[in-house]
């Protein structure tokens, strides 16, 4: 159980306002994003309002000392923390609600059966997931982003991507991203974004039968990891780099690894610089993934971006970004540049409305060259329905570059409704259509998910997918002659059960496409535990891991 401190500091100049900053983390000393953060008085009045930003931290500008601070976040119990006096640190627990949080936290990615990034995708919610390809509702042809540490890993002319790179438990937590943020992150995001920290972990050595990982050091940090899969071998190694220079913090990422047939590399650099007003971000990644075959088969990727977004609930973001991907296949080579000024905010604080927009251009070569202009919209409303009950609209539009498409378009359209009591159960229901052109077709579904505390230590965690995707084809009746369209229609239905008990030894029973896996970890003193799991390989058939893994 992590501990969530909020550093607070008050120093500046005589009738200056107060500045207090801080940083939120949940019990499993995860960043907590998007939390309102109230400063107030001794009577109860408000000082100031901020919303904590994607990596937790926040700024207050209050007119004189504030006697507490408010923090309310989702699915959390609200906070209120006691300002001291002077400049000592004051620690606070922000309390997540286990059942209500659906996306694996670092404690759940360490004690899960499986642990490659196709297995760990596929406990997202509403997530289909195989070694090649992770997609939000199969939405996009079933071609989402999948990156390592911001580092995207994929080739043009197969699909080949990150999820069958990978050792086993090389990655300690997951970033995810739905398909309405589509317009900031560009091609392939209309299926979601799942990137995979490798640094962000609860285990810095592991060996077991299964696999190997080691972390070593805290700044900068060199991890390696090695999974013996039946497919084969996979290795990594990756080194991670941080330093700052005044106002300006930067890191450095580094990789390089092998797969059954295949060799890859990256690297990449982000830049971070706050202001009392603003941040700004700076990221650039370059990365390369060849096949080991007797055809070429290989691919590269290069991207930069640059942000700057205000502070506070209402502030208005904006993003350049630019993606320049090349891949051959045979003899054909194919290439795809992708770029786009993104405008987005977030409006209202009991009901709020999230919106962006991108103008953005795309040129694809594969083989035929082919230019495209659009503007990709994104509307969001989410909006209570009493006390207990919450309503979510969406819509938005998205870029799509699937292996032998180079430009389509998407739109989609979603409505939801979840119940949540804030303290032991969560309930939500989702139906969804998108439209494709480019290939042309329909994805059409429903889904629920469930997360209940059944007691502290005991929660059930649940979803279900219902999906019917539709490809139409246009073929001559004849040579030459005029044309009919056909349909293929192929269903993607899913269903997850995951049952965790979290105490000191912890258990989790996890019944996935139809077969039961589980896992145990068993403290043996303060930094040590024995793991056992059960669960199915890549090829289907049954596996049985256990070893040592160390904090």
């Amino acid at each position: 159980m992590g501990l969530a401190a909020v550093v607070f500091a008050a120093a500046l100049p005589a009738q200056a306002d107060e500045l207090l900053v801080g940083a939120l983390r949940d019990q499993d000393g995860g960043v907590v994003a998007g939390a309102a953060v109230t400063a107030v008085d001794a009577k109860g009045a408000v000082l100031a309002r901020d919303r904590s930003a994607a990596d937790g931290t926040f700024a207050l500008a209050t007119p004189s000392r504030p006697v507490a601070v408010l923090v309310v976040a989702d699915d959390a119990d609200p906070l209120r923390v006691a300002v001291p006096h002077g400049t000592a640190p004051l620690a606070a627990i922000v309390r997540r609600h286990r059942s209500a949080d659906l996306i694996p936290s670092v404690a759940d990615v360490a004690a899960l059966p499986a642990g490659g990034l196709d297995a760990i995708g596929s406990m997202l919610p509403y997530r289909i997931a195989f070694p090649g390809a992770i997609a939000d509702r199969w939405l996009a042809r079933g071609r989402g982003v999948t990156s390592v540490e911001g580092l995207p890993f994929y080739r043009r002319g197969d699909g080949a991507d990150t999820t069958s790179l990978l050792p086993a438990r090389a990655f300690g937590a997951l970033v995810v991203r739905d398909a309405l943020q589509a317009p900031w992150y560009g091609d392939r995001a209309g299926a979601g974004v799942v990137d995979a920290r490798l640094f962000d972990r609860e285990d810095a050595v592991r060996l077991t039968t299964g696999d190997s990982a080691f972390a070593v050091g805290r700044d900068p940090i060199v991890l390696g990891a090695t999974s013996w899969d039946s497919d084969g071998v996979r290795r990594l190694l990756a080194a991670r780099g941080t330093g700052a220079l005044g106002p300006v913090s930067a890191s450095v990422v580094a990789l390089i690894g092998d797969a059954p047939g295949a060799h890859y590399a990256g690297a990449g650099t982000e830049m971070h610089a706050a202001t009392r007003t603003f941040d700004a971000v700076a990221r650039a990644a370059v990365t390369a993934d060849i096949a080991d075959a007797a055809t070429r088969n290989g691919g590269s990727v290069a991207d930069a971006s640059f942000d700057v977004s205000g502070r506070g609930p209402n502030a208005i973001a904006v993003r350049a970004r630019w993606r320049d991907e090349r891949g051959t296949l045979g003899n054909v080579a194919v290439e795809h540049h992708d770029s786009a000024l993104v405008f987005g905010t977030t409006r209202g604080n009991v009901a709020r409305v999230t919106a962006a927009v991108a103008l953005a251009q795309g040129d694809s070569y594969e083989p035929e060259s082919r230019t495209v202009v659009a503007i990709l919209p994104s509307l969001a409303l989410d909006t209570p329905l009493g006390a207990n009950w919450t309503l979510h609209l969406g819509g938005g539009a998205s870029s799509l570059g699937t292996p032998g498409f180079g430009i389509a378009r998407s739109s989609l359209g979603e409505a939801s409704i979840a119940y949540t009591d804030r303290r032991r159960l969560r309930a939500e229901f989702v139906a969804y259509t998108e439209g494709d052109s480019g290939p042309a077709a329909v994805n059409r579904g429903f889904a629920a998910s469930l997360g209940w505390e059944i007691a502290p230590r005991l929660s059930l965690r649940a979803w279900s997918l219902r999906d019917g995707d539709r490809f139409y084809t246009a073929i001559p009746l004849y040579a030459g002659g005029p044309t009919r369209t056909i349909s293929n229609a192929d269903r993607f239905d899913r269903d997850v059960v995951w049952l965790t008990w979290d105490a000191a030894a912890r258990f989790d029973l996890v019944l996935r496409e139809r077969t039961l896996e589980g896992s145990v970890r068993v403290p043996l003193g303060a930094r040590y535990a024995f793991s056992l799991g059960s669960y199915r390989r890549r090829d289907a058939t049954r596996a049985v891991s256990f070893g040592l893994v160390a904090r």
